[in-house]
């Protein structure tokens, strides 16, 4: 028990000393604290008061810059809105620049059009005498080597050309040049220019004529009369005189030149025209022959089968059948018939009458089929010209296309003529044909009635038997 109140009193006094100690050594480290205190706050009043001595020029360092940077501002933005000002230009320039190319381009393409109308419309003889011009121009257009200046300058000297040409043509001109004669040789002169209309007159004089065509480098000169001839001559010579001038522009000329017999018509055809042509000989020579027939034949008259007639009733039946036999055509061999027959029943004697109308009636009746025929077969062979035509005109589109419009034209127009002909052959054969059987039933018509008047007029049983 009293060691270990010992133990505690032991270690109470250790711990009291441990505090004691350790009080010592916090008010050391207390003391020593405040001095390190003292010495910051020390340091820290050197350094404000550092600072309020330095704060005053740095404000004014500041303040400077701050102006400095300010006016370096203004300049920033002057300096920005001249390069804006400099962008802007630059693009109203490249803007400006492109509208100019624009332009260029558009009236470059506006002369290489009129280059190609001014070509297409001058004359053989400007074209023998401006060639060489335009082919240049036209090289220099083509050429890379060449500048958009020279080019233009070379464009530009053709649009004066056409306007001197212009001039030229209001005035009248004359070139030099080549046309063909009308032997197809080539002679050398010179063209007289008059506005649309266009002469020549060889170097001899002798040679003169109009240009019908500029179509083709060397055109024909179409003389009109020797008098002509001589007044192009002297007006290609001296420049000077009096000529008539076609108004037509040609196309007086191309009428005159396409006009053709009816031969050369008829043979542009082919080969089926023959036969239209052996029809329209058959039926026409058909046709005169049954219109000389028919209309030869004599008809007798009531009055005159009346009188046969009465002879009959009154017993005189020779002097009836001499009567009958003086009647014209097929008329009297019936009337006799029935003269011969009148003893017997008037349905024999219409049976006899019949007979002999039956026999006369292929005469009457004759060769009309044949035209019949002719009308019905002439439009068919026409129209089959019609089709073999078309047939070889499509053969040469499939081989060398419809490039040349003038020929395929001319080629349906042979194939049509076939037609044509079937039409000018099939109609008068058509009417023919009507007028004729027309005439040839009146004809027939004309004899069944005198049959019938013939009979009507025969005395019957029940008479003869009163009369005996």
């Amino acid at each position: 028990m009293k060691a270990s109140k010992k133990l505690i009193f032991g270690a109470a006094m250790f711990a009291c000393a441990s505090v004691l100690s350790a009080a010592a050594d916090l008010q050391s480290v207390n003391d020593q604290a405040r001095e390190d205190l003292d010495a910051a706050l020390q340091r820290l009043s050197d350094a404000r008061q550092a600072i309020r001595e330095e704060s005053v020029p740095l404000s004014r360092r500041i303040n400077a810059l701050k102006s400095e940077v300010r006016g370096l501002g203004s300049t920033l933005e002057r300096e920005q809105r001249a390069q804006d000002t400099r962008t802007i230009g630059l693009e109203a320039l490249e803007g400006r620049v492109a509208a100019i190319q624009d332009e260029n381009d558009y009236v470059s393409g506006m002369m290489s059009q009129f280059m190609q109308e001014l070509q297409t419309q001058m004359t053989a003889a400007e074209q023998q005498q401006f060639d060489e011009r335009i082919d240049a121009v036209r090289e220099s257009l083509e050429s890379a080597d060449v500048s958009k200046k020279d080019q233009y300058a070379a464009q530009i000297d053709l649009v004066k050309l056409g306007i001197q040409r212009l001039h030229d043509r209001f005035g009248g001109a004359v070139y030099a040049g080549q046309a063909v004669d009308e032997k197809g040789n080539v002679q050398t002169g010179s063209f007289v220019e008059l506005g649309p209309v266009s002469v020549f007159a060889s170097q001899t004089g002798e040679q003169g004529g109009i240009i019908e065509t500029h179509q083709v480098a060397v055109p024909n000169a179409t003389p009109l009369n020797p008098e002509f001839s001589k007044k192009v001559a002297s007006l290609a010579q001296s420049k000077e005189g009096a000529l008539p001038l076609d108004v037509t522009l040609g196309a007086a000329l191309a009428i005159e030149g396409s006009k053709e017999t009816v031969s050369e018509h008829v043979m542009k055809g082919g080969i089926w025209v023959w036969p239209i042509i052996f029809f329209a000989v058959m039926a026409a020579l058909l046709a005169v022959y049954k219109l000389v027939e028919i209309y030869s034949i004599k008809q007798p008259s009531a009055m005159e089968l009346g009188a046969i007639v009465r002879k009959i009733r009154d017993g005189r039946k020779d002097e009836a059948l001499a009567d009958a036999g003086n009647l014209p055509w097929e008329f009297g061999p019936m009337i006799q018939e029935a003269v011969k027959n009148s003893d017997q029943e008037k349905e024999l004697v219409e049976e006899v009458m019949y007979e002999r109308m039956l026999e006369a009636q292929p005469k009457v009746e004759r060769f009309l089929s044949v035209i019949a025929v002719t009308a019905a077969v002439a439009p068919l062979l026409g129209l089959l010209g019609t089709v073999t035509g078309m047939i070889n005109t499509f053969k040469m589109i499939t081989l060398f296309g419809t490039g040349d419009a003038s020929s395929l034209s001319g080629g349906i127009s042979e194939a049509l003529i076939t037609t044509e002909l079937g039409l000018v052959v099939a109609i008068p054969s058509l009417v023919a044909h009507a007028m004729l059987n027309r005439k040839a039933q009146s004809i027939m018509a004309n004899m069944e009635k005198l049959s019938v008047v013939f009979v009507n007029g025969l005395p019957g049983r029940k008479e003869e038997a009163y009369a005996q």
